[in-house]
């Protein structure tokens, strides 16, 4: 099983714009009569390759937002790999200046709560999880889940799903004041902020996305290149297109 060129290409790019991490999510608002799309910016925060062919991209939310709904809306069937109705989202990287390229992906994101929120079981945790983790032990969604709090969050963002649901209504700006600015590691808790963490900890989530398609341009070339993958089997599918 190789490693699929386009995830080459994707972390060669990253390597050269190491803070160009933020990319746009769209999913399908479904309770809306029509449907209507929704997209918004997040933030990457690791790889995770369960098998080399299989490269995922994980960011994280707040399970508490509405795009959570709208991701398991569309809920997992058992199609064959490759087949692009199973997708219930999208993400578009750019990566600008002397790269110019852009990277769009199109599959399923599963969402990964706490282990008592009713998603959970929904997450494929043996079919998407590696053998073992960066310390070479046996990987485990939960402890991932934990150390990405804890490693790949600043005080400041720990503190932000600690708040009240998003999107909910606010009185006045002041109100916010009340809310606790930054807090610690989950080893790093004391008696006044160990409440406000297990709180954040409850709402804070992986988004997992496990590509069923991928399409780079490349626009810093001349005459600039288009290139598209289709997941099959355990293989992809490549081929150039018109850009």
């Amino acid at each position: 099983m190789a490693t699929p060129r386009w995830f080459s290409a994707l972390s060669d790019a990253l390597n050269k714009s190491p803070k160009t991490v933020i990319y746009s999510l769209a999913t399908v608002d479904a309770s809306a009569s029509p449907p209507i799309p929704r997209v918004r910016s997040i933030v990457h925060r690791e790889f995770i390759s369960p098998t080399p062919d299989s490269p995922l991209l994980v960011s994280t939310t707040d399970v508490r937002t509405p795009k959570v709904c709208q991701l398991a809306s569309i809920q997992p069937q058992p199609l064959p790999p490759g087949v692009s109705s199973n997708a219930n989202a999208e993400v578009v990287w750019w990566f600008p200046g002397d790269l110019n390229e852009q990277y769009r992906f199109s599959g399923k994101i599963h969402v990964l709560p706490r282990t008592d929120h009713e998603l959970f079981k929904s997450f494929p945790r043996e079919r998407l999880a590696p053998d073992h983790d960066e310390n070479g032990k046996e990987f485990d969604w939960e402890a991932e889940r934990i150390r990405v709090f804890d490693e790949k969050m600043g005080g400041v963002l720990r503190a932000s799903f600690a708040r009240p649901t998003p999107g909910s209504p606010l009185e006045k700006y002041e109100d916010a004041e009340k809310w606790p600015a930054k807090l610690p590691k989950t080893t790093e808790v004391d008696d006044e902020t160990k409440p406000h963490v297990e709180f954040a900890l409850q709402n804070f989530s992986l988004m997992v996305l496990e590509p069923v398609s991928v399409e780079r341009v490349e626009l810093a070339v001349m005459p600039n290149r288009r290139t598209q993958w289709e997941r099959a089997g355990k293989e992809w599918k490549e081929k150039i297109v018109v850009p």
